[in-house]
């Protein structure tokens, strides 16, 4: 039988500042990750969690609302972590060629959505599921930025993106890795799917105007 929730209360959550309650949060949240990578998100209850994490259900709703709460945390953190590899990979990879420079790219991404535990795997699916990827939204302003400034100095004759191209291409884009999230044994290489990428924005962006 489905454990059920504790009811919530319209009360004001306390933010962790202070070093002892940002280390019962870390308890929690750890917590929540030991029992999703034994379970699953349905099945993980806010009581499982908190008697996991050593700690009772009414501290845990000092700092959360609910299992949603805890689970929007996680997958914030995972997003930073997403976030933090793509923009690393692009800033690593600037002296190569654009293609070069999607293909690190693909590949921080393809690393995250392909190769992570059942744990982030879970965590991207949710907050794919819950179109919660705004979080990426001040990665992709800075890497848009970034990408701009370098094809001005090098004064080329790259041809920019309208606002609903760069739109269809970064969804075309995200919804192949949720692809892969979805069926991670697909019977193609990884490899071959980042090039396949790389073709499509590159044609993408040939077809855009000057």
């Amino acid at each position: 039988m489905k454990q059920k929730e504790p009811p919530t209360q319209a009360v004001k959550r306390r933010k962790p500042l202070q070093q002892r309650s940002q280390e019962k949060v870390a308890l929690i949240l750890e917590a929540a990750i030991q029992l999703l990578d034994k379970g699953d998100i349905e099945s993980l209850t806010t009581n499982a969690i908190a008697e996991r994490a050593g700690v009772s259900i009414g501290t845990l709703y000092q700092y959360f609302d609910g299992k949603p709460a805890v689970l929007k945390e996680l997958a914030d953190r995972e997003m930073g972590g997403l976030s933090d590899r793509i923009l690393a990979s692009y800033r690593r990879a600037s002296s190569q060629s654009s293609r070069e420079r999607l293909l690190a790219i693909f590949g921080a991404i393809g690393q995250t959505y392909g190769g992570r535990s059942k744990v982030h795997r879970q965590l991207l699916v949710h907050a794919l599921s819950q179109g919660t990827t705004n979080r990426l939204l001040p990665m992709m302003a800075e890497l848009s930025s970034e990408m701009t400034r370098e094809h001005g100095a090098e004064q080329d004759s790259r041809r920019m993106l309208t606002p609903a191209q760069a739109f269809v291409l970064t969804h075309a884009v995200s919804g192949v890795f949720r692809g892969l999230l979805v069926q991670p044994n697909v019977d193609v290489p990884r490899q071959a799917i980042e090039l396949e990428l790389v073709e499509l924005i590159e044609k993408y962006v040939a077809s855009a105007p000057v």
